[in-house]
Parts: C-alpha cells; sequence; structure tokens
C-alpha cells in the first residue's frame, strides 16, 4: 500500500516522489548524467533502478550542480510505477550508493511535482577559508591575501538585485531537458539576485547567494569577483562597469573561483517556510571547531583561593 487505505497503482500509473540529498562533488562530473562521465545523478539512477526494480524510472534534479560542487539539500523528483514506503527505499538506495552520495528524505509528492520547474529560488553557500586548514581542504578556497570584508559587502550590494549577468557567467553545455521557457529565461541572461551576503565565521568569510535560477558558472565567478573587490585587484566601480558592460569579460573569467568551496545550500518552494540563516556547513561535516573560537567560547575559570604550600616544603 503507497498510503492507508489506497489500493496500489495500475502497472501504468506512475507514482511520485520527492527526494532530498545531500553529497561531496569532489569525484564527480557535477550532477547531470554523461555517458563518459560519473556524475552525480547518474549513481543516483543506478542505484533507484535497483533498488525499485524499474529501468524506465524518471528522474530529475533542482539544480545542476557542476563538477567538483557539493550539495547540501538537492531536490529530485522521482516517477515510478513501483510502490515502496519512502523509508524503506531510502535505505536501501542508501545502500546502493557510494558513500559520498546520501539520500536524506523521500517522501510522496503530487503527481505534476517537478523538482526544477516547481521551484521558487535555489540558494548556494560558498567557502573561503582566511588560513590553510587541514580537514576541509575540499571545501573551501583558501585565499592568502588579507580580506577587506567592507569593501566585498560593497560590491555584494551592486550585484544584488534584477540584472543582465553576461559578464558573470558562461555559455554552458546545451541541455536538451530544459523547456522553452528555460531556454529563453538562460538565453536571457537576466537574473532577480534576491539575497547576496557575507558573513564571517571562525576562520571563514561564507558567501550566501539566493536567486530564481543561475547561469553557468555564475556564483563562482561572483565570488571570484568579490574576492578581488576584497584583495584590492578590483574596485567597487569595476564591478559596476563590468555589470552594465552585458558583455562577456575575460577579465572576470580569470577569476573563476575554484569549484571545491560552493555548496548548493537548499532548494526553496511554494508553500514551506523560508530558512533566513544559512547552515553551518563545518557543523553539518563534522569538522573541528577553530581554535580561537573555542579559546572565545571557553568561559573564565572561577576564582580559586591560593594553594597551599604542602607539609616540608617553603
Amino acid at each position: 500500500m503507497f498510503q492507508d487505505g489506497q489500493p496500489p497503482p495500475r502497472r501504468s500509473q506512475r507514482l511520485c516522489y520527492r527526494l532530498t540529498l545531500e553529497y561531496d562533488g569532489s569525484r564527480y562530473a557535477g550532477w547531470q548524467e554523461q555517458r563518459e562521465a560519473r556524475t552525480i545523478a547518474g549513481e543516483l539512477r543506478r542505484a533507484l533502478c535497483e533498488a525499485l526494480a524499474d529501468p524506465e524510472l524518471d528522474l530529475g534534479g533542482a539544480g545542476r550542480t557542476d563538477a567538483g560542487v557539493h550539495a547540501l539539500g538537492q531536490v529530485a523528483h522521482l516517477r515510478t510505477t513501483k510502490t515502496l514506503d519512502g523509508e524503506t527505499l531510502r535505505q536501501r538506495v542508501n545502500d546502493l550508493l557510494p558513500s559520498d552520495i546520501c539520500v536524506l528524505d523521500i517522501e510522496p509528492a503530487a503527481p505534476t511535482f517537478h523538482a526544477r520547474h516547481d521551484a521558487l529560488a535555489r540558494y548556494y553557500l560558498y567557502q573561503i577559508a582566511l588560513r590553510r586548514m587541514a580537514f576541509a581542504k575540499k571545501y573551501v578556497w583558501w585565499v592568502r591575501d588579507p580580506l577587506d570584508v567592507g569593501r566585498m559587502r560593497a560590491a555584494a550590494e551592486v550585484l544584488r538585485g534584477f540584472h543582465d549577468f553576461t559578464a558573470f557567467s558562461q555559455k554552458g553545455p546545451t541541455d536538451h531537458s530544459l523547456t522553452r521557457d528555460e531556454l529563453a529565461r538562460t538565453e536571457s541572461r537576466l537574473v532577480d539576485v534576491h539575497e547576496l551576503t557575507i558573513s564571517l565565521r571562525p576562520g571563514l568569510v561564507v558567501v550566501r547567494v539566493g536567486a530564481s535560477h543561475f547561469l553557468w558558472r555564475m556564483v563562482r565567478r561572483m565570488v571570484g569577483a568579490l574576492v578581488a573587490v576584497g584583495t584590492g585587484k578590483l574596485t567597487v566601480d569595476d564591478i559596476q562597469r563590468l555589470l552594465n558592460s552585458r558583455q562577456p569579460s575575460e577579465q572576470i573569467s580569470r577569476l573563476t573561483a575554484p569549484a571545491s568551496g560552493l555548496f548548493l545550500e537548499r532548494v526553496e518552494y511554494p508553500r514551506e517556510p523560508v530558512q533566513r540563516e544559512p547552515v553551518d556547513i563545518g557543523t553539518r561535516l563534522g569538522l573541528p571547531a577553530e581554535r580561537d573560537a573555542q579559546r572565545r567560547a571557553r568561559k573564565p575559570e572561577p576564582n580559586r583561593l591560593p594553594r597551599l604550600p604542602r607539609k616540608g616544603h617553603p
């Protein structure tokens, strides 16, 4: 039974599930399935097909993360003729997946649910390390030069809003799964960036970007440009000039931030609570806390009486 009181669906009737998953993208050529490369969606499809014994299932993701990019809350839809309890399916699929891909939740969804088409917004986090890190090097970009976060925030204000982001993106490979409206939106280069914040965490500068959609390599080029402002290689006026040019920029392309620090944080859908605070990636990954943060958090010891000398000692 799919739900109490409901008969199993006919063979021709497909059920829809919503999947939430996390992954370390270091070893993969991105989300999108490719014939000659190992991808997140390819591994997930293989595991689902085996768990459900359904080679004809339909699978689609909300965000097409690039090679090396990670996810904390990627969302996918699954359509299948097989009936299985969501938790049982989750356990079966996780047993079949590599250790760096994990399905967090599987729940029934409306028959028309589409992970990409129904999404209102996507949020990305980018971690910039202020020091060399032994444990987190796969998940950060270590910038050795000092960063002026005030200047970076001023540049972020320029990029926030509805703009043509041609200078901060690159024409990506053709995705034949896109609808006509999605193709038109991608070609328009117009994006509404409704959130772009820069926060400080122990040993890190974290950039959070939220928009309805993103162009290829847009987040990584925005972050690279912000870091260039922070190091003094670019000015806030340079960012404004490049944005207004509406032309591809070789200068910006050379500043593209590495994939290692980028995470798809979450995908927002209608009638769901909005998560205002970004995910603490360090806590999520179980990484050791910064020593400085531990020292600041440590409470001072209470006043103690002086130790009395032992007998026989002055």
